[in-house]
C-alpha cells in the first residue's frame, strides 16, 4: 500500500456553513483524478465526458469528472446539467455523495437550481421527471431523456450477450472461444433455446464429443430436459464411439 498517496476528501462540515467555499472540488493533484493530467486543460474535455457518459452512463467516475470540470471552469449551466444527470443516474441511491455534490456547488448555482436539486433530495418519492435539467442535460429532459438513457443501458446489455459474442468468435473461426461462452450462458441462462441451438451446431459442426457429453451431463444434473436433436446427437456420438 502506497502511504504517500492522497486522497480526494470532503470537508463535510464546513459545506452547510459555507456554501460559497471555492475549494470544494479542488484537488491536490489532478493526476489522482484524471488518466491524463492534460485532460482538464484539453478544449475538448467536457465533449469527450459527456460522450462517454452517454455511452456508458453507470460509469460514475466519468459524472464526477464531469462535475469537477465544469465547476473548475466556472461552466455553471453545464456544471448543473451535469448534476442532473448524475442524479438521474443515482436515481435516489447514493444520498451522502448527492448532498456532497449539491451542497459543494452550491455557489455556481442559481437559487431556483439549487432549490430543484435541494428539494429533489429531500422527498423520497419525488419523480425523477421533477429533475428539469438544461440544455445540456443529457439524461433530464422529462420523459424523452429518462428513455434515452434506459434504451442505452439496454444496449450495454445487448452487447454483453453471450449469443452476440460466440458469434463474433465463429465470424473470426473462434470456435472454441465460442462453445466456452455459449455453455457458460447456458448454464445461467438455461430457458434460453437460441443459446442451446448454437452450441448444438457447433458440436455438430466440429464433431466435438467430448464437450458435448460434458455439457449434456451438467444439464442433465441440472434436471434440464434437452430437446430431441440433442438426444440424437447424443445417440450420434455414441454411435461413433462403439464403431470407433
Amino acid at each position: 500500500m502506497n502511504n504517500n498517496a492522497q486522497l480526494v476528501t470532503c470537508d463535510d462540515d464546513g459545506i452547510a456553513e459555507r456554501p460559497e467555499l471555492e475549494g470544494f472540488f479542488s484537488l491536490r493533484s489532478t493526476g489522482l483524478f484524471w488518466c491524463n493530467a492534460e485532460v482538464l486543460q484539453s478544449d475538448e474535455a467536457l465533449e469527450k465526458l459527456v460522450f462517454l457518459i452517454a455511452k456508458k452512463p453507470k460509469c460514475l467516475i466519468n459524472h464526477v469528472r464531469r462535475i469537477y470540470y465544469c465547476f473548475q471552469k466556472n461552466l455553471n449551466d453545464q456544471l448543473f446539467a451535469a448534476i442532473v444527470d448524475f442524479l438521474v443516474i443515482l436515481n435516489q441511491q447514493g444520498q451522502a455523495i448527492s448532498w456532497r455534490v449539491v451542497l459543494g456547488a452550491k455557489s455556481r448555482l442559481t437559487p431556483e437550481q439549487f432549490q430543484e436539486l435541494k428539494g429533489y433530495l429531500k422527498d423520497d418519492c419525488t419523480d425523477i421527471n421533477r429533475l428539469t435539467g438544461n440544455q445540456y442535460s443529457v439524461f433530464s429532459k422529462g420523459l424523452v431523456g429518462i428513455n434515452k438513457m434506459i434504451q442505452q443501458i439496454e444496449k450495454e446489455e445487448k452487447t454483453n450477450d453471450p449469443l452476440i459474442i460466440a458469434l463474433d468468435h465463429i465470424q473470426y473461426s473462434q470456435l472454441d472461444e465460442a462453445k466456452e461462452v455459449l455453455e457458460e450462458g447456458i448454464l445461467i441462462e438455461p430457458e434460453r433455446l437460441d443459446l442451446r441451438q448454437e452450441l448444438f451446431d457447433l458440436y455438430k459442426l466440429t464433431g466435438d464429443s467430448n464437450r458435448f457429453h460434458q455439457m449434456l451431463a451438467k444439464l442433465t444434473r441440472l434436471g434440464i430436459i434437452m430437446t430431441d436433436d440433442w438426444n440424437q446427437l447424443n445417440n450420434y456420438f455414441k454411435g461413433q464411439n462403439n464403431n470407433g
